[in-house]
C-alpha cells in the first residue's frame, strides 16, 4: 500500500510539474519578443513593430497624416501626434495604410486577444490579456491611453484613461474597436463606435500570399 501511495504520489508531482515548466515556457515565449521596423515611405516615419502569435503589429500607434479624410490631434497639441499619433474616423481609418499593412479586422483582433492568453473577453482574463497589452507589458504591444474624438460634441476626451483602436469589421451596432479601460484594467472588443468619432490606428502586417 505504501509503495503504491509513493508512485501515485510521484505520478501526481510530475504531472504539476510539467504543467509549471509549460506555463513557464508560455511566460517566456510571449515575452521573448520578436522586434522589428518598418518605415513609411510616404513621409519617412519609422515605425517599432512586434510579433505576438503569428502576427506582426505595429507597436506604436499610426501617426501618418492623409491627403483626404477626417482625422484630429488630441487638442490640437502637436505633441500629442509623435506619442499618440492621430485619430482617426472610420472610413479615414480603413484607407490609409501603407503598402504590406492594413486595418485589422474584428477576427484578427480576436486572434491577438487568443495569443495573450484570452478566447473571450470574459472578465478571468481581461486583466491579464490588459497588462501584457499597456506599455511595459509582455507582449510588447505597448498601448498608450490616447482617448478619442466625440463627434457629437467635438470634444476630446479620456487621454491617460482609456485607448481605443479601430477594427475594419462593420457591424449592425457600429464598427468594432478594441478598448483599454485604465481605471478598470480592462481590455475587451466592442462593437459600439461612432463611426465618424476619432480612435486611434494599430495597423497589421499582411500575410504572406500562397
Amino acid at each position: 500500500m505504501k509503495i503504491n501511495s509513493r508512485i501515485h504520489q510521484a505520478m501526481l508531482m510530475g504531472v504539476l510539474l510539467t504543467l509549471l515548466f509549460s506555463c513557464m515556457n508560455n511566460e517566456y515565449n510571449l515575452n521573448a519578443k520578436v522586434t522589428g521596423s518598418f518605415t513609411d515611405l510616404r513621409d519617412g516615419r519609422i515605425y517599432k513593430t512586434v510579433k505576438i502569435g503569428d502576427q506582426w503589429i505595429m507597436a506604436e500607434n499610426f501617426a501618418y497624416k492623409p491627403v483626404e479624410g477626417n482625422f484630429w490631434v488630441y487638442e490640437n497639441d502637436p505633441v500629442n501626434i509623435d506619442k499618440y499619433g492621430y485619430l482617426y474616423d472610420w472610413e479615414t481609418a480603413k484607407k490609409i495604410a501603407p503598402e504590406g499593412w492594413h486595418l485589422p479586422s474584428k477576427k484578427e483582433w480576436k486572434t491577438f486577444r487568443k495569443s495573450l492568453g484570452a478566447r473571450m473577453d470574459v472578465w478571468s482574463t481581461m486583466d491579464k490579456v490588459y497588462r501584457q497589452m499597456i506599455a511595459g507589458g509582455g507582449s510588447g504591444f505597448n498601448a498608450l491611453f490616447g482617448g478619442r474624438f466625440d463627434f457629437v460634441s467635438g470634444e476630446y476626451r479620456n487621454i491617460g484613461k482609456e485607448a481605443y483602436f479601430w477594427s475594419s469589421t462593420l457591424t449592425c451596432d457600429g464598427p468594432t474597436n478594441y478598448v483599454l479601460e485604465r481605471e478598470s484594467a480592462d481590455a475587451f472588443l466592442t462593437d459600439y463606435g461612432d463611426p465618424r468619432g476619432g480612435k486611434s490606428v494599430r495597423l497589421f502586417k499582411d500575410l504572406p500570399s500562397r
